[in-house]
This record gives C-alpha cells, structure tokens and sequence, in this order.
C-alpha cells in the first residue's frame, strides 16, 4: 500500500562561467572589481573576489564569475576582464559607458556587480 503519489523534481541548470587573471596578485578587492567591471553589460549580477590558484594566501588571481544569467566572456570592447594591474582603479562611482550600476562590497575578498535594484 503507497502513501504518496508521483514525486516530480524540478531541476533547474544554471550556467556560470568564471574568468580569471593570472599573475600580478589580488591585494584587494577593490582593485579586483575594477578588473572586472568591464565585464558587466547590464545584465545579470558579476561576483568578483580574490583567489589563490594554490590555496591558501596570498591571494594570486581575481576571478570574475557571470551569474543570474550575465553574459560568460563578453567580447571587446571594452577588454573583459582589464589589465592587472587595473587601469583605473580610482574610478568606483559605479558608472561605466555600458550603463549605470552598483558594487555591492560584501567583504575584505568578496564584491558583487549589479544593475541599480
């Protein structure tokens, strides 16, 4: 004797791509944000953050992760992710040529670029 009908389970895939710059280091997230701002087209939602390739600290690369459906590796121009360094690392009023947006800085290693909510 069953208790329970059918059982549906729903799956929903996700596709997130993440792009990475070797090399130069990722002192702070700032500075790693500014490498991947480019990269956001109004769409979607970049979470931006520093990584060690090899686990651990220091940090080596900042990673750009597409989510919420933010175009994976957009072409050029503008270059996406920037050069590391980053070329204008002074310039976090959240305005781009692509469209306003907002960095949401969530901690020392973490931030989230996205639309004005």
């Amino acid at each position: 004797m069953s208790c329970c009908g059918p059982i549906t389970v729903f799956l929903t895939m996700a596709t997130t791509c993440e792009l990475a710059t070797r090399g130069g280091g990722c002192p702070n997230v700032k500075e790693c944000v500014e490498v991947c701002r480019p990269c956001y087209r109004g769409i979607g939602q970049i979470l931006v953050y520093c990584h060690s390739a090899g686990g651990g600290v220091p940090f080596d690369e900042c990673m750009c992760r597409f989510t919420k459906g933010a175009p994976c590796n957009p072409s050029a121009p503008p270059r996406c992710p920037n050069l590391w360094p980053p070329q204008d690392a002074g310039a976090l009023n959240g305005t781009t040529t692509l469209g306003t947006h907002h960095v949401v800085y969530l901690n020392q290693t973490h931030a989230l670029i996205q639309a004005f909510a």
